[in-house]
């Protein structure tokens, strides 16, 4: 974590076995930040909001600090480019109580939306931990919560960063920013590999160099380290 306050969480279904490095922060819940966009596009797929063949969104010419998000996008090219209001449209044609009824279902973090449902992701009101991040990917990886398959998989699919031999890394960052500066970076996701499927995830809270300092890079290290990712 190069000096920087940090956590990693690493969970092996097959042997039961957690994996925790600095408890206490990952016990803490934080803002998800763009985390929460794996749960909002599952939320849209199984209201039909979007399905995993029509997921198009047009963009409304707002312009945005990022130039991909200035463009009409899809599920697959929002989800790689992690654009806010893409999601954001999902929430609102939510609405509150779809929403509520969608983050008690799936038990996820402090359930507190009351944010508003263009924000209560982004540094707001919604909260979860590290530990409580990879027990729903488990559960949305497993497909716990009895989720249309299709839905489950066409998540599962905008979530893939690359193949390595038998293996392959699937995640999703997040950077939580307040008054412009970076107050957290998060990367959760898992690796499968040929006969199993390890789940993870890391923050990096007040990182020095929020360029360099990131819980994807962190994330890489100590899976390369551990021979769980090459």
């Amino acid at each position: 974590f190069s000096g920087n306050e940090g956590c990693f969480v690493l969970y092996d279904p097959d042997a039961e076995v957690w994996t925790i490095y600095n408890k206490a922060l990952a016990a803490r819940r934080i803002s998800p930040d763009s985390t929460c966009k794996i749960y909002s596009a599952l939320c849209a797929l199984e209201n039909g909001f979007i399905t995993p063949d029509a997921s198009f969104r047009t963009w409304n010419k707002k312009p945005h600090p990022f130039p991909n998000w200035n463009q009409d996008q899809t599920l697959a090219s929002a989800m790689k480019d992690s654009v806010n209001w893409y999601f954001q449209s999902l929430d609102q044609q939510a609405g509150p109580d779809t929403l509520e009824q969608f983050y008690e279902h799936i038990d996820y973090g402090n359930h507190d939306l009351s944010g508003g449902t263009a924000e209560f992701w982004l540094e707001s009101s919604l909260r979860i931990s590290a530990v409580e991040q990879v027990g729903l990917l488990e559960k949305f990886y497993t497909n716990a919560f009895g989720f249309e398959k299709k839905n489950i998989q066409a998540v599962k699919k905008t979530l893939e960063i690359s193949a390595s031999g038998s293996m392959t890394l699937s995640g999703k960052t997040g950077t939580g920013i307040v008054n412009g500066k970076t107050v957290t970076s998060w990367f959760i996701g898992y690796v499968e590999t040929e006969d199993n499927t390890l789940f993870f995830a890391t923050s990096v809270r007040n990182p020095s160099d929020p360029a360099s300092v990131t819980a994807s890079r962190v994330t890489l290290r100590i899976l390369e380290a551990e021979q769980i990712w090459r």
